[in-house]
């Protein structure tokens, strides 16, 4: 009886072991169209990790996160919390998602059959919906998958129905002169009104508004305005709207030319009300939207007190309708050869700000040229202050300096007839001198396989006791074990020395096509992580792979 408890218990505890393993995460929503007076968004976040929080304790699982998406609709899957819960995921942090119902993850049929039936068990993770009942880690049967098609169906059915209803009562609104939109337009703000959003003059961006329509009249032009504003150290609209603050922080954004030039031709500055409308994006599913032509937004004029006369309105789109006629950009230009393609967009960096590094075209001043050069700088005339240092290179010195970095993780001098033979050569001293090591260790741990033998038969003919014995296995198994790692370890490296190998000859056979070298987007894309210049002179080229992993030469 004894001895069938014990099995019992072990049995038990194994049990135990195995559910314990079972890391979950909950997942919660809350859709932005729920918007009734009663209803305590809040509370109904809660009451869903508190009904998920109920099934994970009584099944004996371990609760790792809580990934929650605020406000956010069902109709598609683009949400960040849903993002880093199946990030999460694919990283092994948890191994099962619990919901409170199966509307909660989402109200697309389609998408949803495909990551139950599909992208769940490939990912080797647990799907639970408490209120449903559905435990795939517990069998699903006919029935219950038909219940989940049924459901699902009525979810997506539901999600079109209240999209339908609040594009429609958006409208409405929209056409009787209220704002529909997030944000107002700098220099207003919104207020609720007739059971409506209204706009209303904001006080202290309003000013901010009245001194670019001056400035302009003036005869400043876009580019002189957004770099006097942020001289001047004023807000963005986006700053502005975030923090409330009308004085510019220095981590924050600047103003740009584009974004005053079009602040001018707006017509919400003479109270007018202009607002785009969307429309499904054909061959996409639900939720995704494009914006319709303008033609078809819809106008309301007079719906809401104006900051600037309609006087000065329209003698500011006299005046840049007239120097977009004299514009150097509609004149035609010169038949020289251009490449408009960037091989190096998203790419090139200045490592001072993290910003990207603008492409301009440079006319070849050399006699009878007939070409443009090209150059990257951080420099792009739009207003903005520079509070790093100036940069400006030209293309062909990146490809000069990216080429040498390349030749520079090859395994050997890239530049001999032989250079593939070579590589090979390198990996297969490497290998050897890996192998050997392999060998050794085997050879110790044969050695040991055999003193565990001769040790257990001293033990059986009573050479050494029982205590003695114990002890020297339990050294003897702890010196396999160790051993056994370092054979893991050198078996991958071999694996690591034989991949590199493949990936320079390929680098090589893609650097030095027809004889000659070359840097192609293709190379690029491959092998190039990013590039940080920090100013003329100092650069950070990280390539991607085990090259960047490689002991490589500085290049300066």
């Amino acid at each position: 009886m004894g001895r069938t408890s014990r099995r019992d218990l072990v049995k038990g505890k194994k049990k135990e072991e195995k559910i314990n393993s079972v890391r979950a995460g909950i997942y919660t929503r809350l859709s932005q169209e729920r918007q009734e007076e009663w209803r305590n968004k809040s509370c109904s976040i809660e009451s869903q990790i508190e009904i998920c929080s109920q099934y994970i304790e009584k099944e004996n699982m371990t609760l790792v996160k809580v990934y929650t998406d605020y406000e956010y609709s069902g109709a598609n899957f683009d949400r960040p919390g849903y993002k880093e819960m199946m990030e999460d995921v694919r990283n092994g942090i948890i191994n099962c998602i619990v919901i409170r119902d199966l509307s909660r993850l989402g109200r697309e049929h389609l998408e949803m059959g495909r990551l139950v039936d599909k992208v769940f068990p490939f990912l080797g993770v647990r799907f639970i919906s408490v209120v449903d009942k559905i435990d795939t880690d517990k069998g699903m049967d006919a029935k219950l998958s038909f219940e989940m098609l049924i459901k699902n169906l009525i979810n997506d059915m539901y999600v079109k129905d209240v999209a339908s209803k609040v594009k429609s009562s958006k409208h409405t609104k929209a056409k009787s002169g209220y704002f529909i939109g997030s944000n107002p337009p700098f220099g207003y703000k919104v207020v609720e009104k007739d059971g409506g959003r209204k706009l209303e003059p904001d006080e202290v961006s309003s000013k901010v508004i009245q001194k670019i329509f001056e400035l302009y009249i003036s005869g400043e032009s876009a580019f002189q305005i957004a770099k006097h504003l942020n001289e001047e150290g004023i807000s963005t609209s986006s700053a502005y709207h975030k923090t409330g603050n009308i004085k510019r922080e220095p981590d924050e954004p600047q103003w740009r030319k584009g974004t005053v030039a079009n602040m001018l031709r707006q017509q919400v500055y003479i109270g007018h009300l202009v607002q785009a409308t969307k429309e499904n994006i054909p061959g996409k599913k639900s939720g995704h939207y494009r914006e319709k032509p303008k033609e078809q937004w819809i106008v309301v004029r007079n719906a809401h007190e104006p900051i600037i006369s309609e006087d000065d309105f329209y003698l500011v789109q006299e005046i840049m309708d007239g120097n977009k006629a004299k514009n150097y950009f509609e004149i035609t230009r010169p038949d020289l050869k251009r490449n408009k393609n960037n091989k190096y967009k998203n790419i090139i960096y200045d490592g001072n700000t993290g910003l990207s590094l603008t492409r301009m075209s440079v006319r070849c001043n050399k006699k009878n040229a007939n070409h443009y050069n090209y150059k990257f700088t951080n420099e792009t005339g739009n207003g903005t202050i520079l509070e790093t240092s100036y940069i400006a290179i030209y293309e062909d010195e990146v490809d000069n300096l990216v080429i040498r970095k390349l030749k520079s993780v090859l395994s050997t001098d890239a530049t001999g007839s032989h250079c593939k033979e070579k590589i090979i050569e390198v990996a297969k001293i490497k290998a050897e001198v890996v192998s050997k090591e392999r060998n050794s260790i085997s050879f110790k741990i044969k050695k040991l396989n055999s003193d565990f033998k001769e040790l257990y038969e001293n033990y059986s003919l009573g050479r050494i006791d029982r205590d003695e014995y114990l002890e020297e296995r339990e050294k003897n198994k702890k010196m396999i074990s160790d051993y056994e790692k370092e054979l893991g370890k050198l078996d991958l490296e071999l694996v690591s020395i034989e991949t590199q190998a493949d990936d320079e000859i390929a680098l090589f056979d893609e650097l030095y096509k027809d004889g000659k070298v070359k840097l192609t987007e293709d190379i690029l894309k491959s092998y190039v992580e990013r590039i940080d210049f920090y100013n003329n002179e100092t650069v950070d080229i990280k390539l991607k792979g085990h090259f960047d992993r490689k002991e490589m030469k500085d290049i300066e």
